[in-house]
């Protein structure tokens, strides 16, 4: 049987951040932003120096998850960082002056660097232990031209890339604008990245939450606009379990696609320079495609089923013990 879009909402509330359980990591995150923006108000310094900070990430594009054991609430935190033109090239001297600063601010709290073998720093993370909300810093350094663009560190130590995170919050919001059911196909999508443990670790590449909000965003444009959540999951299976997997670009992005090693590619919607996937080797992407198809056909199956019950237990194998319609 199908499921209707007030159905598969059921579940969504159930894996999504609760209104009421969102509040006590406001409270933390706008006393974030009163000692950042008080910070940039009185920071009479020369040189090195944040000029602003935007939220970034699943937090503000609405399509956070609950915490979950493997999955803490974390919400990105963008600093742009000004007073030195040649600062990009030095992302150790970078990395050094956003720990000192962050530790003037909160001198109580954990600064956690994550560093990888060579000395490189991987993140930079503020924990609050009660909450267990977890900030991911991402210091970026604006450029001239194109405006709005920035310098943004390698997410996992050693080089940079350039891209615009307001321009990528404006695409998302339009995104969901042109579609209601947009964040709800997204949860889900995750919610099923997370269950078959195809994301991404320290370890090895998987599919991120960012390469799910860029496939589905890119059939709405291709495609067609899919309102329902149903019919957008199945579309998304039977896109990423084809045979031959397409180059995926955005027309409004800066640069052309360049040459590229991994088994697919993604662009960052702000420039196709960026390859949101290319992290994922061969292996993990034949899993990833196995997956889809296992999910492809067990959610078409489940539409000839009669019985609700049934129905649900198909949706299970996808999505986890825990889907349920009511």
């Amino acid at each position: 049987m199908n499921l209707e879009n007030n159905q598969l909402h059921f579940f969504v509330d159930k894996i999504k951040l609760q209104s009421e359980d969102m509040q006590k990591y406001r409270d933390q995150v706008n006393n974030l932003k009163e000692k950042l923006e008080n910070k940039i108000k009185n920071d009479q310094s020369t040189g090195l120096k944040v000029t602003k900070f935007l939220l970034a990430g699943s937090w503000k594009k609405r399509t956070i998850l609950k915490a979950s054991g493997d999955n803490p609430i974390d919400i990105d935190l963008v600093l742009f960082v000004g007073g030195d033109d040649n600062i990009q090239n030095d992302l150790e001297k970078l990395h050094d002056y956003i720990v000192k600063y962050l530790k003037e601010i909160y001198p109580q709290k954990d600064i956690n660097r994550d560093v990888d073998a060579k000395g490189n720093t991987k993140s930079i993370t503020i924990r609050f232990s009660g909450s267990g909300l977890e900030v991911d810093i991402v210091p970026v350094v604006p450029i001239v031209a194109p405006q709005r663009y920035v310098w943004q560190p390698q997410r996992g130590g050693g080089g940079k890339y350039i891209t615009s995170v307001e321009n990528h919050l404006d695409f998302s919001l339009k995104k969901r604008q042109d579609n209601p059911s947009y964040t709800a196909i997204v949860r889900m999508l995750k919610q099923w990245k997370n269950y078959k443990e195809l994301k991404p670790t320290d370890y090895e590449g998987g599919i991120s939450s960012f390469s799910i909000e860029l496939i589905v965003a890119y059939l709405d444009e291709k495609q067609g606009t899919q309102t329902n959540i149903e019919e957008a999951i199945i579309r998304f299976f039977q896109f990423v379990s084809a045979p031959n997997f397409p180059v995926i670009k955005f027309n409004h992005a800066i640069n052309s696609v360049p040459s590229y090693s991994s088994p697919i590619y993604i662009s960052d919607d702000t420039n196709n320079e960026n390859n949101a996937a290319k992290k994922i080797d061969q292996s993990k992407w034949n899993e990833i495609i196995d997956e889809a198809e296992k999910a492809f056909d067990a959610l078409n199956y489940a539409q000839s089923i009669k019985t609700e019950g049934s129905t649900i237990e198909e949706w299970k194998t996808v999505f986890g013990p825990t889907f349920n319609i009511k």
